[in-house]
């Protein structure tokens, strides 16, 4: 992920208001008698009184006022307002809490800081006595004394920073307790096992606080510090004007509950430098229905949530990435059409991957030998996968002959091409422990199929075939492939295949030789010469596994993207392209640049600077960060996934949704514990009125009951 994420992550001020601060701050602070403030120690350019006074009609001072009168009030109390012939204090109004300042039984008057002070007496006379009383009053009053204290504060230093000095010791316990929370949650430990982390630190000596020790503490402050870092992170990616990309897909928890994990693809950029792109996993979603409009609604849900509007999306969000079922990208009314409609210029991409996999199940249907090859391997994995007592038997044959066992699995199946070649290779290197197993445990029919010669040629067809397709399966994996470098893999793979037909493998050439010789891994094979079950034709395979390829992977409409995208890379450019053609790719750049929906003639400009330097300006960056920001693959979906299946464990199948996606994102993009600094989030929290670990207002933890004196005698002797 590097530190540059962590860093974004981490960042970020706070700036909360002062009356969200709750009362029990009180116990904590102070306010001196002496603390005064005079008009005179206010100096501002305009003061409050004033800008309020001009704004005001001439009858929205208190009708038993003169001119003069106003004037005179008004200079020597700065902080009054007028409405409605109704007097107010403006710095009372501002600073709407004493928090920190309080004492017991000292607040905010709310009549002066909502503006409802009157005067009273039948004549003028008593009703000017009663302004000015009211008056002295209150700027004498300790409550206003403390909100000009709170006022003068804040002119050298923030609101929030003025609280969080007072909250010192607070913090510094209260940031034992965040780390243990998020330590807990980075190393997927079960939150009953917080309580056991305070309890242990507490016998080292470690000044834990007295509360914010529960299981429920946990949950909320990991769920606080996960939101905290998401927020920092999409404000850095729309502060910086990053283009993105989505990557999604959908899923079913143990507990039954349909989800949707959306993933964001960004460059997080710092300064001007060049950066690769990232895969940052935003959030885990509940979906209330599983159809294109509720996924649609869902997802447009949890980027507004999180701080991506609309408009960032119609102007910044280049393509979304997902995989090939009917909800995703149907023509009439799948999330495909949806987002299409609503942002025209996405470019919705079907994972390559999924695609790979299709393009096998393709040539599965059309090449009928293999079906019989996977049927046979799918008995091997039935026979020792539901059996230990095969299982053992088998190992005890490999260990005699001095060979690794390696696991065999299904092949061809739900799973990706790569864990079908490893079922198949192990297949090919415990060939003898297979064979001798058959014949200590009598299983004359498997011994019979796996010992002929056209089982060890479809062996070596599979293997050759499927180390390719496994090859490219995993580079379409990678976190940092872009669209240029799959399509170059996947038309080099086209071309393999091609060749293939006419030079066989590595494995097929050696499959060859043991049918020849009747002899493979030192075991005697036969010909079964049968018509019903003759060999897989090469020939027919490599040419229907290559036409599939091309017709899933390289004949899409997106598929232009890459061969635009090829004008880029230098390799592609002519001799001496600068000293004949300076509009070299020209037409490639215009359309990448309004594809992608940035500016045509800085990108052209750009394009031909980079022809004359041979490196990438500064305003050609944005055009190849876009491109590097589509997703080819959904893979990191699948990670995620994998993630959530080892979070959402038996034991803990009825964490709630979001507490899932909140552990999800600390495991998958927060940063290592030695690198989590937990004060930035101590202060969110504290400023949002929640207690610190110190508060001793608040109930404590029960702990466990220790009351069984069998077993205390017991624990006195251990």
């Amino acid at each position: 992920m590097g530190a540059l994420v962590w860093d974004i992550i981490l960042s970020g001020g706070y700036r909360f208001k002062m009356k969200r601060i709750t009362s029990y701050f009180s116990a904590e602070a102070s306010v001196t008698k002496e603390a005064k403030t005079s008009s005179e120690e206010i100096k501002t350019s305009t003061t409050a009184s004033e800008i309020f006074v001009d704004e005001c009609s001439d009858n929205d001072w208190p009708s038993c006022w003169t001119v003069e009168q106003k004037t005179d009030f008004c200079s020597k109390n700065e902080w009054l307002w007028f409405k409605e012939k109704k007097l107010g204090c403006t710095v009372c109004r501002n600073v709407g809490s004493l928090g920190v300042e309080a004492k017991m039984g000292m607040k905010i008057s709310i009549e002066w800081s909502n503006g409802e002070i009157t005067c009273y007496g039948e004549d003028r006379k008593k009703q000017l006595t009663s302004l000015r009383k009211k008056i002295f009053d209150h700027k004498e009053s300790a409550g206003h004394q403390a909100a000009l204290k709170i006022k003068k504060e804040a002119e050298k230093e923030t609101l929030d920073n003025a609280v969080l000095k007072c909250l010192k010791r607070d913090k510094l316990i209260t940031a034992k307790v965040f780390r243990t929370a998020y330590k807990v949650a980075k190393a997927n430990q079960s939150f009953n096992n917080f309580e056991m982390e305070v309890d242990l630190q507490e016998l080292n000596g470690v000044d834990m606080g007295c509360i914010l020790h529960s299981t429920n503490a946990c949950i909320n402050i990991v769920n606080h510090i996960s939101i905290e870092m998401r927020k920092n992170m999409v404000k850095e990616i729309v502060r910086s004007e990053s283009k993105i990309s989505l990557m999604i897909d959908e899923s079913t928890t143990l507990s039954q509950k349909s989800t949707l994990i959306v993933y964001i693809r960004s460059c997080v950029q710092e300064g001007t430098g060049m950066t690769e792109p990232v895969n940052l996993f935003l959030d885990l979603v509940e979906l209330e229905s599983v159809t294109a409009k509720g996924v649609f609604d869902a997802l447009l849900g949890c980027l507004k949530f999180h701080g991506i509007t609309e408009e960032y999306l119609k102007d910044y969000l280049v393509s979304l990435t997902c995989d090939g079922a009917s909800v995703m990208l149907g023509c009439k009314s799948g999330v495909k059409r949806l987002l299409i409609d609503k942002f025209p210029s996405v470019i919705v991409w079907h994972c390559a991957n999924h695609r790979l996999e299709l393009s096998v199940a393709d040539t599965v249907k059309v090449i009928s030998g293999i079906n019989r090859f996977k049927s046979f391997l799918d008995k091997l994995y039935v026979l020792y996968h539901a059996s230990p007592k095969n299982s053992r038997e088998l190992h005890s044959c490999a260990e005699i002959l001095e060979v690794e066992l390696l696991k065999i699995g299904r092949v061809l199946s739900t799973r990706w091409v790569s864990s079908s070649f490893r079922s198949v290779f192990a297949v090919w290197n415990i060939y003898e422990a297979l064979v001798k197993h058959f014949e200590e445990c009598t299983y004359e029919g498997l011994k019979k199929k796996i010992t002929s010669t056209e089982f060890i040629l479809d062996l070596g067809l599979m293997c050759d075939a499927l180390q390719e397709l496994s090859e490219l399966s995993l580079d379409l994996q990678e976190r940092n492939m872009d669209l240029y470098k799959a399509n170059q893999k996947i038309t080099a793979l086209v071309q393999v295949f091609e060749e293939r037909r006419q030079n066989a493998g590595t494995y097929y050439k050696r499959a060859t030789t043991a049918a020849e010789n009747l002899s493979f891994h030192g075991v005697v094979l036969h010909k079964k010469n049968s018509p019903n079950d003759p060999p897989i034709d090469p020939n027919a395979f490599y040419k229907t596994l290559k036409e599939s390829i091309e017709k899933r992977l390289l004949a899409n409409e997106d598929a232009e993207l890459a061969q635009w995208a090829h004008i880029l890379d230098q390799k592609q450019w002519p001799e001496n392209v600068t000293n004949h053609q300076i509009t070299f790719g020209e037409m490639e750049i215009r359309k990448l640049s309004n594809r992608l929906q940035l500016n045509e003639r800085e990108m052209i400009r750009g394009f031909r600077e980079y022809l004359m330097e041979k490196t990438y300006p500064e305003t050609l960056l944005p055009l190849i960060r876009a491109i590097h920001t589509i997703p080819i693959s959904s893979s990191e979906c699948e990670r995620g996934f994998s993630q959530m299946n080892l979070i959402i464990t038996s034991t803990k199948a009825s964490l709630m949704t979001k507490t899932v996606s909140s552990l999800l994102f600390i495991r998958l993009v927060g940063p290592p514990l030695t690198f989590f600094d937990p004060s930035k989030y101590v202060d969110s929290w504290l400023l949002r009125g929640r207690h610190s670990a110190v508060d001793s207002q608040s109930r404590k933890r029960k702990r466990d009951d220790l009351s069984d004196e069998n077993m205390r005698r017991l624990w006195k002797l251990l």
